[in-house]
């Protein structure tokens, strides 16, 4: 029996496990840790896994793949839940080779043109090897973007990407699967490091935390994350009982230091990244009227004639207070008394942020994006000016 149908298999029995599950309440978490790669596409198409991340309760995932069409795919199905990731892999069997090779800082340069991510990784990286000149060209982009580093690395790779960029947000995979202790002595010496926790299980035991473990929890509790790490397909088979592991441990944690590790922390560093934070009704392209703001951008930046483009939006209402409304989008141009030839679709992504899709410019010249927003008192109508080139 071959390998594809055995997890077809596999996934068909999870699959009716997770229909016949009961639904109920769970604490929100975030997992910092997740793959999509190419040989998972076809046991679990997108939409399947997308049912996987909520079965689990998550409220935000970080997902990277090799290639990165699988990140992309999964953030099309839900753009609320998905934190893109950049990883520098085309395949699997580049962990130790990605280095080395100058075509994939290309590539990565030319992805963080085209699309939107929180960070660049996770990647393979080890001593010395921080210094060759494509790690170094990643720590740049990483900079370039304002996002974070997700460094499978030892101690000494992690020393050696501060070393180049002290300001550098780098998020420790595995924690270096070093001891707490020596987990600790990094957060102490890096005040931009985090650590997750994925594929480890010392920390906990039968819903109890290790002493040694809640001393480093106590001390940093805005600096750890969760994972699972679905870094061959099998793995996805373990989302929800994760979760679920997960749920139980922390519980034995006093509750805001629980509900930091369980969620707060990957947002915070997710809002960093992707400029969703509170000052981001004032940031980017931004107008406002009757006391309501709104900021946008595109995704990619650059958006061609022809092309398939999307955007952030960020809305705050006259109190400073996240808009919760709706917002519609459109675009026209008024010179030739016509629109655009695809109606778009906005969803909402968390309080005041809003993703919309589906938009195209079929023609270069002056364009008018126009903004409603849909209030309890009425429409509040906003509009900004475009030169498409």
């Amino acid at each position: 029996m071959g390998t594809t149908m055995i997890r077809g298999m596999l996934w068909a029995v999870a699959a009716a496990l997770l229909a016949t599950a009961p639904a109920r309440a769970q604490s929100p978490l975030a997992d910092a840790h997740i793959h999509y790669s190419h040989d998972a596409w076809e046991m679990l198409p997108p939409a399947e896994a997308i049912k996987v991340l909520r079965q689990a309760g998550l409220k935000k995932a970080f997902v990277s793949s090799s290639s990165d069409q699988g990140t992309q795919m999964l953030h099309a199905q839900a753009p609320d839940l998905i934190v893109p990731v950049l990883r520098p892999y085309r395949r699997r069997g580049e962990t130790g080779t990605w280095f080395r090779d100058a075509s994939v800082g290309d590539m990565v340069a030319d992805l963080l043109a085209k699309n939107t991510y929180a960070g660049i990784g996770e990647f393979h990286l080890f001593g010395k090897d921080a210094e060759l000149p494509v790690p170094r060209r990643i720590v740049q982009l990483a900079a370039k973007y304002g996002i974070f580093l997700h460094a499978h690395s030892d101690a000494d790779a992690v020393e050696r990407i501060f070393a180049q960029n002290p300001e550098a947000r780098v998020l420790w995979a595995h924690s270096g699967f070093e001891p707490p202790e020596a987990v600790a002595v990094m957060l102490r010496k890096y005040k931009h490091l985090w650590s997750d926790l994925a594929f480890r299980s010392e920390h906990a035991s039968d819903g109890k935390v290790d002493p040694a473990w809640r001393k480093v929890f106590m001390e940093f509790p805005d600096r750890f994350m969760l994972g699972t790490d679905t870094y061959v397909p099998e793995r996805w088979y373990y989302v929800v009982e994760q979760a679920a592991w997960s749920r139980r441990w922390l519980a034995d944690l006093p509750r805001e230091v629980g509900e930091n590790i369980a969620y707060r922390n990957a947002e915070a560093l997710a809002n960093w990244a992707l400029k969703t934070d509170a000052s981001a009704c004032a940031s980017g392209q931004t107008m406002a009227k009757d006391g309501y703001r709104l900021s946008y951008r595109f995704e990619p930046a650059a958006i061609q004639v022809g092309q398939p483009f999307a955007m952030q939006i960020a809305v705050c209402a006259p109190d400073d207070q996240p808009f919760t409304g709706e917002v519609r989008v459109g675009a026209a141009m008024p010179a030739h008394g016509h629109g655009m030839n695809y109606k778009p679709t906005v969803q909402q992504t968390a309080e005041g942020r809003f993703h919309a899709q589906g938009l195209m410019l079929h023609m270069r010249g002056h364009w008018q994006f126009n903004f409603e927003l849909l209030t309890e008192t009425g429409i509040v109508r906003l509009g900004a000016d475009h030169r498409q080139k």
